[in-house]
C-alpha cells in the first residue's frame, strides 16, 4: 500500500510541476498571432478609412468589409436601420460600452464614443480587444513575473502531499 501511495504522490507532485511550466511558458506567440491574424486587419481597415472619409465607418461599412476580408457572413446586412445590424460572429466592431460583455465594460470608462471604436475578438477562451483610445491591445497575456508566481504556487501546490507524508514519517518514527 505504501508504494502505491508513494507512485500516487509522484505523479500529482509531476502533474503540478507540468501544470507550473505551462504556465510559465504560458501562449504568448499564439495570442500575438491571434492579434495578427483577427484583430489587426479590422483596425488597419477603420484608421485606414477614418484618414479617406474623416469620419468611423457605419456598422454596414465595416461588416459588408468584415464579410470580404474575413468571410463571415453572421450579419444582417438586410436591415434598413444601420444601428440594427448586429454583429453576430467571433469579431465585433463595438462602438459604444453596450456593445461589450458586461464583465468587460469597465475597461471602456474613458472611451468617447463620437470618436473611438474597439474592436473585440473571440479567441475560444475569452475576448481580446483593441482599443482607439488608447491605441492598445487587450490581450490578456500574463507578464513574465505572473506566470513565475503561477510556476511557484503550482509546485506548491504538488509538494503538498510530500509536506504530510514527511510529518506523518517523522511522527511514526518519534513514537516507536
Amino acid at each position: 500500500m505504501r508504494i502505491f501511495y508513494r507512485i500516487l504522490i509522484f505523479l500529482w507532485t509531476i502533474a503540478w510541476l507540468a501544470i507550473g511550466i505551462l504556465a510559465l511558458i504560458d501562449i504568448t506567440d499564439t495570442d500575438s498571432e491571434f492579434t495578427q491574424k483577427e484583430i489587426k486587419p479590422s483596425v488597419d481597415f477603420i484608421k485606414k478609412y477614418i484618414s479617406i472619409n474623416n469620419r468611423l465607418p457605419t456598422n454596414r461599412e465595416y461588416y459588408t468589409w468584415q464579410r470580404d476580408y474575413h468571410k463571415i457572413y453572421c450579419s444582417d446586412l438586410n436591415q434598413q436601420n444601420d444601428s440594427l445590424i448586429p454583429g453576430l460572429g467571433p469579431i465585433q466592431y463595438l462602438r459604444s460600452s453596450t456593445d461589450f460583455i458586461s464583465t468587460d465594460q469597465y475597461k471602456c470608462k474613458n472611451a468617447n464614443w463620437n470618436n473611438d471604436f474597439a474592436i473585440g475578438a473571440w479567441n475560444g477562451d475569452f475576448w481580446e480587444y483593441y482599443f482607439s483610445w488608447t491605441d492598445s491591445y487587450d490581450t490578456g497575456n500574463h507578464s513574465w513575473t505572473e506566470r513565475l508566481l503561477g510556476l511557484i504556487i503550482s509546485i506548491g501546490i504538488g509538494f503538498i502531499p510530500l509536506l504530510f507524508r514527511r510529518f506523518k514519517y517523522k511522527k511514526e518514527k518519534s513514537s516507536t
